[in-house]
């Protein structure tokens, strides 16, 4: 009985592991250090703590990053939905929801390095 208990245990471990690492495996790299891809940066980290801490230190409005910044030339809207950065949304009251897409979450591919740049 005391190895079922182990195996149940064992396997609940690592299917929650599983099951909590992300579906994507993308790496954000910064072209520059301008403060825009340092935003942009920040918004990408998918992190609130992350952006709230680069917004002070630069001195930006929430109201400016979701509005008039672009980061890779993509509105901040559809830079949050395609990279599917759903807290830096909620973080920047962007509504996600309203868009739609398809994701395969069975898809095995390798890991994608984006580049990251904003207008000067």
């Amino acid at each position: 009985m005391n190895t079922f208990k182990t195996a149940l245990c064992t396997t609940l471990v690592i299917g929650s592991a599983a099951l909590a690492a992300p579906v994507s495996a993308t790496q954000f790299v910064a072209a520059d250090s301008t403060p825009g891809t340092q935003i942009c940066m920040a918004v990408a980290s998918n992190k609130a703590y992350v952006l709230r801490k680069t917004q002070q230190s630069l001195n930006v409005k929430k109201s400016i990053i979701s509005n008039k910044l672009t980061c890779n030339n993509l509105p901040m809207g559809d830079f949050v939905a395609r990279y599917n950065l759903d807290n830096s949304a909620n973080y920047l009251n962007i509504e996600s929801s309203t868009r739609t897409s398809i994701k395969d979450l069975a898809k095995v591919s390798s890991p994608k390095i984006i580049v990251i740049s904003s207008p000067q």
